[in-house]
């Protein structure tokens, strides 16, 4: 609401920018909804920085989820652009599995960036 304001817009000009209702910039500017993902890259854009940072990633989930919704990439999005189920994602960015060979180049290209996938350690016994 503040860089609303100082910029002079009301709350349907921010609406008609962010492609949206002016009932949802409301609803977001009270808190009693958060903007999904599909709009926080027009959120950033519009405001200049991230107002929902998330924190600093620690794992390769952390990161393809960071890399994500700086996008405003739904995980379904993204498992339909990489050519793999969105239950898939979600085990990447839960660090519950990692991706393999075609996976991680397409990825790569998601983030734009070449990945370092660090690989399970095996249990020597």
């Amino acid at each position: 609401m503040r860089r609303r304001k100082v910029l002079g817009l009301w709350q349907r000009h921010v609406a008609k920018l962010l492609r949206v209702d002016t009932i949802t910039i409301l609803n977001w500017e009270k808190g009693k909804t958060a903007p999904k993902i599909r709009h926080l890259s027009r959120i950033i854009s519009f405001l200049g920085y991230d107002p929902y940072p998330p924190p600093a990633p620690r794992t390769f989930g952390d990161e393809l989820f960071s890399a994500r919704r700086k996008l405003g990439v739904s995980r379904k999005k993204l498992a339909r652009q990489i050519g793999v189920d969105d239950s898939t994602v979600r085990r990447w960015e839960e660090a519950r599995s990692l991706p393999r060979g075609a996976q991680i180049s397409a990825l790569c290209r998601f983030m734009g960036k070449a990945l370092l996938v660090a690989r399970p350690a095996t249990n020597a016994r």
